[in-house]
């Protein structure tokens, strides 16, 4: 049995090599079985695409026309359709397969009569179990996504000294504040950073943060208007989208009152105008920097000043992000960064935090550091696949440059692991 089985994989195999990178073809469903029996002979874990959910699945058992997989933490639902995705002798399958009977976590699915598509891959991916790793992101664009050439050349023209600090791989925290405070003695002496609490007495410009993240601009405390007005500005805002929600709570008079109260308060506090910029970890606010100027001063603030300051804080908060990434990813008993597979082209790690998920779609070039054995790898790649699955989200990378004995080492481990060939 296990000789007819290797003689029709090799049969596949054959056919594979006169389609490669083809789509949409036609097969024979004695071949398209055998991939099960390989699957199931192997144990081997893919993924279960069903209701825009992705779960862990293995082969339970193979019959004539169906396959029972067992998909751990199935939930049915009104779809009778599936996608399924894995790898076998170094070909990627991709099948829309029909559910024909859900038992608990075993889904039965009549076995597709044609490929829906496949690709020959040109570097063998192998499993691991106990790899972990260590990353950081890579500058392209403080704002993240793609490379914005006049948007970094201006913010640089500015902010040279906390540009420079933010590119390396980990910036210094004491130095950037230092960097910080330098830059808004230009503008004010009078300041406050603040780092939000549970509690704590910031609500209102938390509420006008939740829309957006543009700063918050009062031109003139001594102006209504100012705190109520809208503005189109991309970068300045005012309480207007506060003032709209209050409205329709508590109506026009008393949502106008409410500012009116805090106006006054701010002019005893001799408040004469006012910048709150957000600071931001993975673009979720965690705080914010309060520029201002008092009756004892000799100017108020004006939108330069805004979007000066407005910038500066979105640079740091970049900045802040990324030592807090390289803070707390790697610890051989932290498992967000375990890695899932690997090859000579790119690997697939997994997280669980789904703001460093979110993030990372907008800064997609990273730096890992891969400890194996007494080497420490040193690997730059750019993340081209995200997927969320049950136990967590996983990200794939494909590599772009390395230290020079790097891929060697690479080479020796899974060579190691697979103990095969490792290109076809």
């Amino acid at each position: 049995m296990a000789v007819g089985r290797t003689d029709s994989m090799q049969e596949l195999i054959s056919m594979m090599e006169t389609i490669y990178k083809e789509t949409i073809i036609g097969s024979d469903i004695n071949l398209i079985k055998h991939l099960f029996f390989y699957l199931k002979f192997e144990n081997t874990e893919f993924i279960f695409e069903y209701e825009d959910r992705f779960m862990t699945v293995v082969v339970q058992s193979v019959y004539q026309d169906y396959v029972d997989l067992n998909v751990l933490g199935f939930e049915e639902s009104i779809s009778r359709r599936a996608k399924i995705k894995f790898e076998v002798v170094n070909v990627l399958y991709i099948f829309e397969v029909i559910i024909e009977e859900i038992r608990a976590s075993i889904v039965t699915i009549k076995i597709p009569t044609e490929l829906q598509s496949a690709e020959m891959r040109k570097y063998r991916r192998v499993q691991v179990d106990d790899l972990f790793m260590d990353f950081v992101i890579l500058f392209k664009s403080f704002k993240g996504g793609q490379y914005v050439s006049g948007d970094n050349i201006h913010a640089e023209r500015q902010f040279t000294h906390l540009f420079r600090e933010i590119k390396n791989d980990v910036p210094n925290m004491k130095l950037m504040n230092l960097i910080i405070t330098d830059y808004i003695l230009h503008v004010s002496n009078e300041y406050e950073l603040v780092l939000y609490k549970p509690g704590d007495e910031y609500d209102l410009y938390r509420s006008a943060f939740a829309k957006d993240l543009r700063s918050i601009f009062i031109e003139d405390c001594a102006d209504i208007d100012n705190y109520l007005k809208k503005t189109d500005n991309k970068y300045i805002k005012t309480f207007y989208d506060v003032f709209q929600t209050k409205s329709r709570e508590m109506g026009d008079f008393k949502a106008q009152k409410y500012f009116e109260k805090i106006q006054k308060m701010e002019i005893r506090n001799f408040m004469v105008s006012y910048i709150v910029s957000p600071i931001t970890l993975f673009d979720k606010v965690i705080g914010h920097v309060k520029v201002y100027t008092t009756a004892m001063d000799k100017h108020i603030l004006s939108y330069y000043h805004a979007e000066y300051i407005h910038e500066m804080v979105e640079i740091a908060s970049y900045g802040f992000t990324k030592i807090a990434i390289r803070g707390s990813n790697y610890d051989a008993t932290y498992t967000n960064t375990k890695i899932v597979d690997l090859s000579i082209s790119g690997l697939l790690f997994e997280i669980s935090d789904e703001g460093l998920y979110n993030y990372l779609k907008k800064h997609n070039n990273i730096k890992m550091y891969v400890p194996i054995g007494k080497d420490t790898l040193t690997l730059s790649g750019e993340i081209v696949r995200f997927v969320i699955s049950d136990t967590g989200y996983r990200l794939g990378v494909n590599f772009f440059a390395s230290n020079p004995d790097d891929m060697k080492i690479l080479e020796n481990f899974i060579y190691e692991k697979k103990g095969n060939i490792l290109s076809e």
